[in-house]
């Protein structure tokens, strides 16, 4: 549970200090944390230990933004899964693929956030270039936090080589 609990407490230092900067900063110039921390955990942390950090990262971020509960949640989830998909099929450990993958969950979020309207009305011409802003951030802080929660959680688990039952005995030789 320790990788799962320095996720957590990652995420929420993460989650607090968007929320201290958001007076400070232009609307979409900060990182998504929650989007963040589901990426890194699809690359570091397989299994239900990842997921379950995921959607506990999710409701940390539906507390503290005052929607509807369980609304980030899902997203995490869904950005958890796509993350451990997308691992499968393209080499998301090398930033050339991982920053638009990143950019695609980002717009994915908002469109899946404006479905469940949690999220930016997207019919107003003033949420383009906040969206635009905030998905170049998302996709050039993901490389970032992936090397951050990769050194909190540590590496991925990668399962041992089956043992075969092919077996070698040193023994008088074959004529």
């Amino acid at each position: 549970m320790r990788p799962v609990a320095a996720a957590f407490a990652l995420a929420a230092l993460a989650l607090w200090l968007a929320g201290a900067l958001v007076p400070w900063v232009p609307r979409g110039a900060l990182p998504d944390p929650a989007l963040l921390a589901a990426v890194a955990l699809g690359l570091h942390l397989p299994g239900v230990r990842g997921l379950v950090a995921a959607w506990a990262i999710g409701w940390q971020a539906d507390f503290l933004s005052g929607g509807p509960l369980g609304a980030f949640a899902l997203c995490n989830l869904l950005t958890w899964m796509a993350t451990r998909l997308g691992e499968r099929q393209f080499a998301l450990g090398r930033p050339i693929a991982l920053v638009p993958f990143t950019a695609a969950l980002t717009l994915g979020q908002v469109a899946l956030l404006t479905a469940l309207d949690v999220g930016p009305p997207l019919a107003d011409p003033r949420t383009l270039p906040v969206l635009v802003l905030h998905v170049a951030v998302n996709a050039l802080a993901v490389p970032f936090a992936a090397r951050l929660f990769a050194i909190a959680v540590g590496p991925a688990e990668t399962p041992d080589a089956p043992r075969g039952g092919l077996r070698f005995e040193a023994g008088a030789p074959l004529r």
